[in-house]
């Protein structure tokens, strides 16, 4: 039986966290909203395990045990966090691997099995020479810390930093060996083919995030947008992945808990 995962961000506003305004160790993603609802929500479509962001996971760094005791409640667990950084900052980088420190740690508590991270700042005079290489010694050095916790860092390319378009996702992964996380939904607005880019890194792949895409370039329910998520699946399948998965659908304009039944509806006979 396939671990099917989803992830929470799509049950309230994405913010940063309020103490990054002034200090980058602290700063982060956060959903704004109950983190039981999303839970009760997710676990109610039939989904097994969550991705959850840094900056909710942190609510609970003097209690892990009480996240635990919400997941424990809906009989799901913790697949994933996800982490977000600059890298290419060199005066700052000591900070935000502070902060991955932090987050591997709580994340060990809390059982997680990834980090998954979304980096790679682009400058207000856009990008510089160099910056590739300072994105992938930053992220070599996050991954070794978040290896030392016994969790599994991957990078996952996303819209609006470096590595959004083939090209720049070829031009980091030539620096690094990190393992790499698609998202289906980011590959195509970056302008991708993401099967084809699954293809060309397929053994650099532990983590899967399933997302389609409209044509109007709204992230949508599994099944409801232009995606061949069907050909991801089955070549992964086909493959012998053996790596783990999970649906995402954040900035939905619909219901985020139908969101998540559509898209375990849509694979069923797929994957599950």
């Amino acid at each position: 039986m396939v671990k099917l995962g989803y992830m929470t961000n799509a049950f309230g506003p994405l913010v940063g966290t309020g103490g990054g305004v002034t200090c980058m160790k602290d700063v982060g993603y956060l959903t704004m909203g109950s983190d039981e609802d999303a839970v009760r929500a997710i676990a109610s479509k039939g989904y097994s395990c969550i991705e959850i962001f840094e900056g909710n996971i942190t609510n609970y760094e003097n209690n892990p045990q009480e996240l635990l005791d919400i997941c424990g409640k809906y009989g799901v667990s913790i697949l994933g966090i996800c982490v977000g950084c600059h890298f290419i900052y060199q005066d700052a980088l000591e900070d935000e691997l502070y902060k991955v420190n932090r987050i591997s740690a709580l994340a060990k508590k809390l059982g997680a099995k990834h980090i998954a991270f979304c980096g790679g700042a682009i400058r207000g005079k856009g990008i510089q020479e160099g910056d590739y290489e300072l994105l992938a010694a930053g992220m070599n050095e996050a991954a070794k810390i978040v290896r030392s916790h016994g969790l599994i860092a991957n990078f996952h390319p996303h819209l609006g930093s470096l590595a959004e378009n083939p090209e720049q996702i070829d031009r980091l992964f030539a620096l690094t060996d990190i393992s790499f996380c698609p998202d289906t939904a980011h590959l195509a607005a970056g302008g991708g083919d993401p099967l084809e880019i699954i293809r060309k890194y397929y053994d650099r792949i532990q983590y899967v995030h399933l997302k389609d895409l409209s044509a109007e370039g709204e992230f949508v329910p599994l099944g409801r947008g232009t995606l061949d998520l069907e050909g991801v699946i089955n070549f992964l399948k086909e493959k012998g992945y053996s790596g783990d998965w999970l649906v995402e659908c954040d900035g939905y304009s619909g219901d985020p808990e139908e969101a998540a039944g559509i898209s375990y509806e849509y694979l069923k006979g797929k994957l599950i």
